[in-house]
């Protein structure tokens, strides 16, 4: 599967030359915070995922998006699959000084499945269909294929108390050509940075994103915490 990790952003990189060579970049910095949470129910192989995020398009200010998501999933036994079905409520505003915004309802499911490959190196796999319901705009579907990888520093494993490295890619990949989205491909995101974990259910995480669309290019300074209960 190491192959296929190396490919999978050996791929994208070409994407993203071709891209970069027809944009410009915006140079404003962007932010997006969120909270993130996983629990199980006792003695069962259901449980629930979810988050909440503020996304500005400048670090502190200039709102670009609010999110409201939660899903129930299901681990088959003896597998590293969690199966997901869920929702999220998005209110999207517009860059620079319009103060409008609208709303998307936005059904999803979620194929995810972990790897841990040789000592203190983890992967992180999900396949993503969302059916998006844009205020004011015609029914779409939108895929998504994100491969994360973490890596130890100060242990073998990711435990309490360890730092660790992480880099992630998505692509995204709209459901078919129209008005709005003229091209299948959506967009790409481009992640990484470091984390560290106080418990084994409190973990907080710093980066960078480069966003990369048909349009621009944009970076955004990821700040996350990560709760598991």
């Amino acid at each position: 599967m190491n192959k296929g990790f190396f490919l999978f952003f050996a791929i994208l990189s070409l994407i993203i030359t071709g891209k970069l060579q027809a944009q410009e970049g915006n140079s404003t910095l962007g932010a997006w915070y969120g909270y993130f949470f996983t629990t199980n129910f006792k003695d069962s192989q259901f449980g629930l995922m979810g988050d909440v995020q503020l996304r500005n398009f400048e670090v502190a200010g200039d709102f670009q998006q609010s999110i409201l998501r939660a899903g129930l999933f299901y681990k088959p036994k003896d597998t590293p699959l969690k199966l997901l079905a869920g929702y999220s409520y998005f209110t999207s505003g517009f860059f620079g000084e319009n103060e409008e915004t609208f709303y998307e309802h936005r059904p999803y499911q979620d194929v995810i499945w972990n790897q841990k490959m040789a000592s203190r190196l983890y992967f992180l796999h999900r396949i993503r269909f969302e059916e998006r319901i844009i205020e004011n705009q015609d029914f779409r579907m939108r895929y998504r294929y994100m491969l994360n990888a973490k890596i130890a520093l100060n242990a073998k494993e990711i435990a309490p108390k360890t730092f660790y490295l992480w880099t992630a890619g998505e692509v995204f990949i709209n459901g078919k050509k129209t008005v709005v989205t003229p091209n299948l491909f959506d967009r790409l995101w481009f992640f990484g940075g470091t984390g560290y974990k106080f418990t084994p259910g409190i973990t907080t995480e710093l980066g960078y994103m480069r966003e990369i669309t048909n349009t621009q290019t944009k970076g955004q300074l990821i700040v996350s915490l990560i709760q598991t209960f």
